[in-house]
């Protein structure tokens, strides 16, 4: 919707006032997304229930993106209760360096939940959420699903910047060559129905993927399609 000073400019100057103000527009919408980009960082927060790989999610990307499995040592403990303050960082997303901005890295113990989990979505009111299941504890990753879909649900205010939601289903090097996506998902059925309910009530994009964070198979992609949304100016 036009402001009284566009309105008011494109009765005075016709046609030419009206692109002349449109082009200000993109050039401010291509300002505030270079500024988030570039500068400030996208934010976004990655949740899941215990060891199914926030940290080395994050790892992975302060890491451009490449292989983990040169750092043979990289074995993170479980993440203490109040997390792990995560810098911005930049990163190479298909080719365009981005800086990122996951806040903060918190652990996935059920008793974390209502606490750290909403701490950090009430502190970052995050453009985006990663997600992470495995092979593995279906009924507490399913908990652990549910608990975020009620959290956006009730956080008013937390949940207006949100644009993105991408559910991994990580750790596909160790089950990927026995069990296919789909069928490891019918666990998940009415998870799956009521994420991407929500997503359309709530407008925002969301995606459903297996992956191995480790080698960082199957990932970018649609994590260049997840950033991408997450911009001020979608791509």
């Amino acid at each position: 919707m036009s402001t009284l000073f566009e309105r008011v400019f494109t009765a005075i100057f016709g046609q030419a006032g009206a692109k002349l103000i449109d082009d200000l527009n993109r050039t401010t919408d291509r300002l505030y997304d270079f500024v988030y980009v570039k500068v400030f960082g996208l934010p976004f927060i990655v949740l899941g229930a215990r060891q199914t790989g926030k940290t080395t999610m994050i790892e992975w990307m302060r890491h451009n993106m490449s292989d983990l499995t040169e750092l043979e040592d990289f074995n993170p403990a479980p993440t203490a209760p109040g997390g792990d303050n995560v810098s911005t960082f930049s990163a190479k997303v298909s080719g365009e360096n981005m800086r990122l901005k996951p806040v903060r890295d918190v652990g996935g113990e059920y008793e974390m939940w209502d606490t750290d989990w909403v701490d950090l979505f009430r502190e970052a009111k995050p453009r985006g959420i990663i997600f992470l299941v495995d092979h593995t504890d279906v009924i507490n990753h399913k908990d652990a699903l549910n608990f975020v879909m009620n959290m956006i649900d009730e956080e008013v205010e937390a949940k207006k910047s949100l644009k993105a939601f991408l559910l991994v289903v990580n750790k596909s090097d160790l089950w990927g060559n026995r069990l296919a996506l789909d069928d490891l998902l019918q666990s998940y059925r009415n998870e799956v129905t009521r994420l991407k309910n929500q997503a359309q009530r709530l407008g925002f994009e969301t995606w459903i993927i297996s992956a191995s964070v480790k080698t960082g198979s199957g990932l970018m992609p649609t994590l260049r399609q997840f950033f991408n949304t997450i911009r001020p100016q979608p791509r």
